[in-house]
C-alpha cells in the first residue's frame, strides 16, 4: 500500500501526490487508456463532476499536471470506474454497542492491486480530515473523518449507466463534506449517481444506514442496531437491480455470516475484527483458483477515532493501529484533542 499524506487546497494536494508519482517512475500511462465508449460516457459526465465537486476535480487537474498528463485523460479515467464492470467482492458492517460504534470492511479484489492499493491521509484546507482507503486515485472505498463519521462502498455490476457521479467519489463527498449520517444521506439525494453500489454510512452517535444506489433509482435503508452490505441488495424496491448470479463472489454467504452474527451477539473491537476476518464463517476466505483476495481490511472505532488496518487477508495477516488520522488532527488544530470538538 502507497501511504500518502496530503494536505493544502485540493490542487496542491492533487500536484504535490502527482509529482510523488512522477519522480517515482509512475506516469498512469498505462492505466488512463479507455475504450471509445467509456472515453465518450466519462467525457458526458465530466460537466457534472465540475459542478458538483468542483473542488475534488482541482485535485484531479493538479494529480494529472504532477504526473505531466492531461487533466481530461487522467479525469475520465478516475469518472469510467465501477461503471463498466465490477470485480470487487467486498464486506462491510456497522454495529453499535454500548457508547461505540464500531466499523469494519474487507476490500475484495485481484490480488495483483494489493501493493498499489492506497491508504491516504488527506487534511483538504477548510474541509474535514480523514483517513482512506482506496485502489484508484482521489476516488476512495472507504474512510473515517475528524467527526467520528465513517462510509464504504461495496459493488455490483451496473445494469445501466447515465451521466452522474461513481461510488468511488461519492464516498470521498461525504467524507470531506459530511459530519453525520443524516447529513450524508441528504447529500446523497442531491447527486445524480452513475455506477451500481452499495454505501454503508455510520456516526459517532449510532445514526446508520445502507444506500442502495444505481443509475435509475436511490434507495435508504435506515438500520437500528447494526448495518450490513455486500454485493447484492437486500430491499424489495431494489432487488430487480441485482446481478444475475445471485452469490456473486459469495455475496450472499458473505452477508449471511455478518448479519447472523451481528444479530445475536455482544460486540466490541476485538469482535469487529475477528467477525470480518473470518473467524466466526465466510468473509474472506476465497479459493486460490479463483484469483481473488481480500487485500486490505480495516476496523474503524467511531467513537474513539480508533483504527486499524490490515494489509492483506485477514485471516492470514495482521491488524495494525494507524495513528495518522490522530497525527492529522494535532497538525490541523495544534492540539492534543483526538478532534476538535
Amino acid at each position: 500500500m502507497y501511504h500518502p499524506r496530503l494536505k493544502g487546497d485540493h490542487y496542491e494536494m492533487g500536484l504535490h501526490y502527482g509529482e510523488l508519482l512522477y519522480k517515482a517512475g509512475e506516469t498512469l500511462s498505462d492505466v488512463i487508456k479507455l475504450t471509445e465508449k467509456q472515453k465518450n460516457f466519462a467525457f458526458a459526465c465530466l460537466p457534472v463532476y465540475e459542478k458538483y465537486l468542483p473542488n475534488i476535480m482541482e485535485e484531479v487537474k493538479g494529480l494529472a499536471h504532477g504526473l505531466t498528463q492531461k487533466y481530461e485523460d487522467v479525469a475520465c479515467w478516475l469518472i469510467s470506474l465501477y461503471c463498466f464492470e465490477s470485480t470487487h467482492g467486498c464486506s462491510v458492517f456497522a454495529v453499535k454497542e454500548n457508547d461505540h460504534v464500531y466499523f469494519a470492511r474487507n476490500m475484495d479484489m485481484f490480488p495483483e492491486l494489493k501493493k498499489t492499493s492506497e491508504s491516504v491521509l488527506y487534511i483538504p484546507q477548510n474541509k474535514n480530515a480523514f483517513i482512506a482507503h482506496s485502489t484508484s486515485m482521489i476516488a476512495v472505498e472507504d474512510g473515517l473523518n475528524e467527526h467520528g463519521l465513517a462510509a464504504a462502498l461495496t459493488f455490483l455490476l451496473p445494469k445501466s449507466i447515465k451521466q452522474g457521479i461513481n461510488g468511488g467519489f461519492i464516498v470521498r463527498h461525504i467524507l470531506e463534506e459530511c459530519g453525520t449520517a443524516k447529513e450524508a444521506a441528504d447529500l446523497l439525494r442531491t447527486l445524480p449517481i452513475s455506477s451500481s453500489h452499495n454505501i454503508v454510512v455510520a456516526d459517532k452517535s449510532g445514526d446508520m444506514f445502507v444506500a442502495e444506489c444505481t443509475a435509475e433509482r436511490l434507495h435508504i435503508r435506515h438500520c437500528e442496531k447494526y448495518a450490513v452490505a455486500t454485493n447484492h441488495f437486500i430491499s424489495s424496491e431494489m432487488e430487480r437491480y441485482n446481478n444475475e448470479e445471485i452469490n456473486w463472489y459469495g455475496t450472499a454467504d458473505r452477508f449471511q455470516t455478518l448479519e447472523t452474527f451481528l444479530s445475536c451477539n455482544e460486540m466490541d473491537f476485538a469482535k469487529s475484527r475477528e467477525l470480518i476476518a473470518g473467524k466466526y464463517g465466510f468473509t474472506c476466505q476465497y479459493e486460490k483458483k479463483l484469483h481473488f483476495d481480500t487485500i486490505w481490511s480495516v476496523v474503524y472505532d467511531l467513537s474513539d477515532l480508533y483504527n486499524e488496518v490490515c494489509e492483506g487477508n485477514p485471516s492470514k495477516s495482521k491488524f495494525k493501529y494507524d495513528n495518522r488520522l490522530a497525527w492529522g488532527l494535532k497538525k490541523k488544530y495544534g492540539t492534543d484533542a483526538s478532534r476538535k470538538e
